[in-house]
Formats: C-alpha cells, structure tokens, sequence
C-alpha cells in the first residue's frame, strides 16, 4: 500500500464506525487531507491527542512483526505476564496489522486490524 508521507503532518482525529471501523483524519505538510480507513479493528490506544498534532510517521507492520511491548500497550498487561506470549501467538496467527502512529506532538498510538484503504478527503 503507498501511504503519502506524513511527517510534520497532522492528526486532525478519528471516528469509531460500526463493524469494528475505525477512519483517522490526517493531513500532509502540504495540508492535502486523507482519510486512512481501517477494518476489523482487533485493538486500539491513542493517548495524548492534544488540539495540533504533529506526526512524525506513521509505520505499518505484517502481525508476524508485534512484538511483546506491542502486546503490552494493546492489552494494558504487563510485558512478563503468562498472557502475553498467548495473545502474542494468538494475535500473530489472525493475519493482522499493525498500524503505529508517532509524534513529534500529541497523539500516539497503535491500531491493530484486519484492512486499510486511504482516500484523499476534502480539505478542512
């Protein structure tokens, strides 16, 4: 998939959709807006979301590469509880992703799913 890249970009928000939907609104530093579109959400935190997010980068990875602090932000479980290497495994075979916001300002998270599309979407 051939995300923009949006570092000193912005994190404008999200919506919580049915069916397990989940769309972020984030926009370039050349201010052109799209909608990144996730489906069968399995897991989310987003902290920190502040008015002017900045984005460093967002980083997608295959659920063959979640890592056990993955598994620890997503579930809220300590890194060395016996859950952890089960819900590693289990969540490693479900064929999902992982979707890794990081800022230079506010908002930060991961997103753990089944499908992403992006749109470009109008300008706010």
């Amino acid at each position: 998939m051939n995300i923009p890249n949006f570092h000193d970009g912005h994190f404008d928000g999200f919506r919580i959709g049915p069916d397990k939907r989940l769309d972020l609104f984030l926009r370039t530093h050349d201010d052109e807006s799209f909608t990144l579109m996730l489906q069968g959400v399995d897991a989310l935190i987003l902290s920190e979301i502040k008015q002017g997010n900045i984005i460093f980068d967002l980083v997608l990875r295959d659920g063959g590469q979640l890592t056990s602090s993955d598994i620890e932000e997503l579930f809220d479980v300590k890194v060395d509880a016996p859950e952890v290497s089960t819900l590693l495994k289990t969540k490693r075979g479900m064929g999902l992703q992982l979707l890794e916001l990081n800022a230079s300002y506010g908002a930060h998270g991961l997103v753990l799913f089944q499908t992403i599309e992006i749109h470009p979407s109008a300008s706010t």
